[in-house]
């Protein structure tokens, strides 16, 4: 039994439908059912009913479902106990992340972690928040980054840091000018965390007459963007959606409309040439908190510890 013969079986009790599954799980409708086939066969036994429309699981398969998982986790446990006990030379951190945290965020503590431990490997799976936290139910992440949305009777999560966002400007606006007085040097942006109580808060309502690039409308820091706009009393014109906030970024930077993006991003995207940054909104609306998740109750590595205690201290 291993991680994708329960994965492929849960998928299809649960859409009941080999080319339904086939597509959620990313591989072929014929694979899935030639897998499934064999090894009913193995098992003597059907785990599916194909008689009827739209198919349902068996008693075996359901009989199958409640054993396998418990069969698994503690095939994991035990995996994690025994690099354990290898004492950190060998062993797997499983790690789930959206493509923005993931490319901001983890190169510089996973090279911290890997030269400390190089027999320690990793596997990154970038994937959407709701498939990434699926993913850490079922045993196939082992941790992840979230900006701290998460259900608390499922997940257990750490605290790493906070941070704020910032608005961007495009160098060739000539709103700039009159509100230069409240641009944040790059130095200081780049340089240790800033005592953002000191630096001045822009109006955004003076922005009203710009043009935006703003993320899709279901992510979480277009809905912080959303309540800054709305606290201004005003809609803005948004020229351009996309889902990644570096695609933001590097289209403010070639001078088409303002986005937004964290003090974070800003530091560890190696930015070559800078656009113009603001502080705007309050607390409540521009600071987010971002933590690292598991499934509550799970055992965490020793590997795992010892890489949020890395994440802890290079992203603080």
């Amino acid at each position: 039994m291993n991680n994708n013969e329960f994965t492929y079986i849960k998928e299809v009790a649960k859409q009941k439908s080999f080319s339904k599954a086939s597509k959620a799980l990313g591989i072929s409708q014929p694979a899935l059912s030639n897998y499934i086939k064999k090894l009913e066969d193995r098992m003597g036994v059907l785990l599916f009913d194909r008689s009827i429309s739209p198919i349902e699981i068996t008693e075996f398969g359901k009989a199958y479902l409640e054993y396998a998982e418990d069969v698994i986790s503690a095939t994991d446990r035990l995996n994690d106990v025994m690099s354990d006990l290898q004492d950190l030379k060998k062993g797997e951190i499983k790690i789930g992340s959206v493509v923005c945290f993931s490319t901001t965020y983890l190169p510089g503590p996973m090279s911290v972690f890997h030269k400390k431990y190089p027999g320690i490997t990793f596997k990154l799976t970038e994937e959407k928040v709701p498939e990434i936290m699926n993913k850490c139910l079922l045993g196939d992440i082992d941790i992840f980054l979230t900006d701290g949305r998460i259900d608390g009777e499922l997940f257990d999560k750490e605290t790493l840091f906070e941070e704020r966002l910032l608005m961007v400007v495009p160098k060739n606006l000539a709103i700039n000018e009159e509100i230069g007085e409240y641009q944040i040097p790059i130095e200081k942006l780049l340089s240790d965390k800033i005592d953002y109580s000191s630096v001045k808060t822009l109006d955004i309502s003076r922005m009203k007459d710009e043009e935006f690039v703003l993320l899709n409308e279901d992510q979480h820091v277009r809905r912080m963007v959303d309540s800054i706009f709305e606290e201004a009393g005003f809609t803005p014109n948004v020229i351009l959606q996309t889902s990644q906030t570096v695609t933001g970024l590097a289209m403010t930077l070639a001078n088409m409309g303002i986005s937004f993006v964290t003090e974070t991003t800003i530091k560890y995207n190696n930015i070559k040439n800078h656009a113009y940054y603001y502080k705007v909104g309050s607390d409540k609306d521009a600071v987010r908190t971002m933590c690292v998740a598991y499934k509550k109750g799970k055992y965490i590595s020793k590997a795992c510890r010892k890489f949020i205690d890395t994440l802890k201290e290079e992203l603080e």
